[in-house]
């Protein structure tokens, strides 16, 4: 009976023996340090503890500032895993939510530090979150070269203090170089050349090899600013000229004159304000003309008189 009872003692020591490890092992696997190893990147952040059971998962990243609010255990420890339940979320277009009789709200969202407000029975607090990452050190972008016809180049880049042309001969030898930017956009006036919307979104380069008006402009657009940089100006759209109104004046149709012809000279004269068979005289006409008015004025005036003196002589 002893021996028996020995026998099976002795298979429950091995037994438990040979089962510890394995236990172990699946403990180990469970741990909260190990679970936490495997968060993604895109919902990994800084843990907070913010209330019994529930934590704030503080993000600044590509994605922008997030907040991520989640339940853990009551026995919640910095080193342990945060990917419990969901309970909120608060980013730049959901700044405020209320959780298990917290309030919370996204503060600063659009500053370079922004944080988390955690209110709850008249006491607030404020966890900062992880400054955003830094844009990087270069942010011009890449040289954009135009030829501008004549002999002529520009380069064409943008930066975060907008967008930059600098004209240049082809000639290394020529040293002639004539430089435009966001806050002087315009070329001197014997080179037709500017940057069209210089504080816009898409800014354009215009231009003319020669001058004149008939001549076409060219046009060119700028490189973008290279990812995670931004402008240091406030973007602003030009606003486009106004169309010029059409005139009220109308012009006088041509059926409503007729052309009358003096010796040397021709008037344009309204439609029907000359009798038919009437002669029209110019206030330019030459000595000539006028000579030739005056003696057939006379030769009238003589042969009135002829005609006085028959009747009265046949009356006598």
């Amino acid at each position: 009976m002893r021996t028996a009872l020995r026998a099976s003692i002795s298979t429950a020591v091995l037994a438990g023996a040979l089962l510890a490890p394995v236990a172990g092992t699946a403990y180990a696997a469970t741990t909260p340090q190990a679970a936490a190893a495997t968060v993604p990147a895109r919902y990994a952040g800084t843990p907070v503890l913010i209330d019994t059971g529930v934590v704030a998962v503080l993000r600044n990243a590509a994605e922008g500032p997030e907040v991520w609010i989640r339940a853990v255990s009551d026995s919640w420890k910095p080193s342990d895993d945060y990917m419990g339940r969901v309970l909120a979320t608060l980013d730049v277009t959901h700044l405020k939510a209320s959780v298990g009789g917290l309030e919370l709200e996204l503060v600063g969202s659009n500053s370079p530090r922004p944080s988390l407000s955690v209110a709850k029975g008249g006491t607030t607090k404020s966890y900062p979150l992880p400054q955003a990452p830094t844009a990087p050190a270069d942010c011009v972008s890449q040289t954009k070269q135009v030829g501008l016809g004549a002999g002529l180049q520009a380069d064409l880049t943008m930066s975060p203090k907008g967008p930059k042309v600098v004209m240049h001969d082809a000639d290394p030898a020529d040293t002639w170089t004539r430089t435009l930017t966001r806050t002087n956009p315009e070329g001197a006036s014997d080179y037709f050349s500017r940057i069209n919307n210089p504080s816009g979104a898409k800014p354009v380069f215009e231009w003319k090899t020669q001058g004149g008006e008939n001549v076409p402009s060219g046009f060119a657009t700028f490189p973008a600013l290279p990812k995670g940089c931004t402008p240091e100006y406030q973007v602003t759209e030009e606003t486009p000229a106004p169309k010029p109104e059409p005139s009220a004046t109308k012009p006088v149709p041509a059926t409503n004159v007729v052309s009358a012809r003096t010796t040397g000279q021709t008037t344009v004269v309204p439609q029907g304000s000359v009798a038919a068979g009437a002669e029209i005289a110019s206030e330019d006409t030459d000595n000539s003309v006028t000579l030739a008015a005056g003696a057939g004025l006379l030769s009238v005036v003589a042969a009135l008189g002829a005609t006085f003196l028959r009747r009265r002589r046949s009356h006598s």
